[in-house]
């Protein structure tokens, strides 16, 4: 049997086409780079959720006392776009922490339909606890970062952050939703396809049982 080509013969297709990624035409380069940038980031995920429970909140909420306690007065908003999470999240789980007494909020002056957070007493005393055990897990995670190279660091994330969310307002973009691959789109249609075929199976024997 004859298999199935797209117009690229190459296998598996390049994920990337700029050339100062490629070497010798190979992407292998840079694909160990992504799956080393997702390595990465699933331990500093970890790292958090761990800080987060050894002060009985979860990562998130963590996450966001950390935020709050270096720029005091934050506004769900601010907290939402940096972490790339919904408003709506945000006032979720500080609204637990409001509930446990860690964060307290304030009508914004400013902008009455917003809420300013800040930690209580009891939010800052959570975070001084917690700080021997996150010096000592950063000073072992971060000590390659010696010299200028955390700052290059920085400006290197910086960057990508902002590539990687034009990438994503183009695949989430109007024009790209719910479009699927079109192997995968003939799978789901068989699966559609069976699926009626089972109930229009089952609503048959239905009829008849009733018609007995």
């Amino acid at each position: 049997m004859r298999e199935k080509r797209g117009v690229d013969e190459r296998f598996p297709p390049l994920s990337t086409s700029i050339e100062s990624l490629l070497r010798d035409g190979s992407d292998t380069a840079f694909r160990s780079l992504v799956y080393g940038l997702i390595r990465l980031g699933e331990m500093i995920v970890r790292h958090r959720d761990i800080y987060g429970a050894y002060i009985g909140v979860t990562g998130p909420q963590y996450q966001m006392m950390a935020m709050i306690a270096v720029a005091p007065n934050a506004t769900a908003g601010e907290i939402a776009k940096t972490m790339s999470v919904s408003n709506q999240f945000v006032v979720s789980e500080t609204g637990k922490l409001v509930a446990r007494n860690i964060l307290e909020k304030t009508t914004n002056r400013a902008d009455r339909r917003s809420m300013l957070l800040n930690l209580t007493h009891k939010g800052r005393d959570l975070l001084r606890e917690l700080g021997p055990l996150r010096r000592q897990s950063n000073d072992l995670m971060y000590r390659s970062l010696t010299g200028n190279r955390a700052g290059v660091l920085q400006e290197i994330v910086d960057a990508l952050i902002a590539d990687a969310e034009i990438a994503l307002h183009e695949l989430d973009g109007p024009h790209r939703r719910g479009q699927k691959a079109p192997t995968a789109s003939s799978d789901d249609g068989g699966w559609k396809g069976a699926r009626r075929s089972v109930r229009t199976h089952v609503k048959g024997r239905s009829r008849r049982a009733l018609a007995k």
